[in-house]
């Protein structure tokens, strides 16, 4: 269980470390991870985009490529502190059609959103429900 809790905090540390910046080459990814007290290897690192869901995509000046969430059916939540996990079981019980799964960290979802189905949708589900 520690292996995948620290896979999981691994992964969060990868969304905010794109999310922070413009990330364009693995060994840079890898640089800020290893600051973040998560040091990988190039396998693993490659093997966390592909389950993230990151790719590079083209910038936005025309130079160069950076990585991105290929959000098209991905879903990132910001919860507060220890609240990730508790909100991933809970949408993964609801058994919603359009929810492939769940990723928690600590204080980050990641909701992978089953091909076909709208991300937008499944946003606004899970916002109606935090007002409730």
């Amino acid at each position: 269980m520690k292996l995948k809790s620290r896979k999981s905090g691994r992964h969060e540390a990868i969304l905010r470390a794109v999310g922070e910046g413009v990330v364009r080459t693995q060994a840079e990814l890898q640089k800020r991870l290893a600051a973040r007290g998560f040091p990988v290897d190039q396998a693993t690192l490659s093997r966390d985009l592909r389950e993230i869901g990151l790719m590079k995509v083209p910038g936005q000046d025309g130079e160069g490529t950076h990585y991105a969430l290929a959000s098209g059916n991905l879903v990132v939540v910001q919860t507060d502190p220890g609240n990730a996990a508790p909100l991933g079981l809970a949408l993964d019980r609801l058994g919603w059609r359009e929810v492939l799964g769940t990723v928690a960290g600590d204080d980050t979802l990641l909701v992978v959103v089953r091909e076909g189905a709208k991300a937008r949708q499944v946003t606004e589900r899970i916002k109606a429900l935090a007002r409730i």
